[in-house]
């Protein structure tokens, strides 16, 4: 094989390679909507903590 030959197929295959592993629009789509149902059901399955627990900001001030 000599170089064209060479540079040739590299380039069909680095073309065939980008074809399989580059998303298209609806796969991108579907792994976002994925993403927030699995979101959604985290925040759905914490419990709900009262007010004054919810952190250091719901902390009475000092006076």
């Amino acid at each position: 094989m000599d170089l064209a030959h060479a540079v040739n197929a590299g380039g069909l295959a680095a073309r065939r390679t980008d074809h399989r592993f580059t998303a298209d629009e609806a796969e991108i789509r579907a792994a976002e909507e994925r993403a927030l149902r699995r979101r959604a059901a985290a925040v759905e399955a914490r419990p709900a903590l009262p007010y004054a627990q919810r952190g250091r900001h719901a902390a009475p001030r000092t006076a």
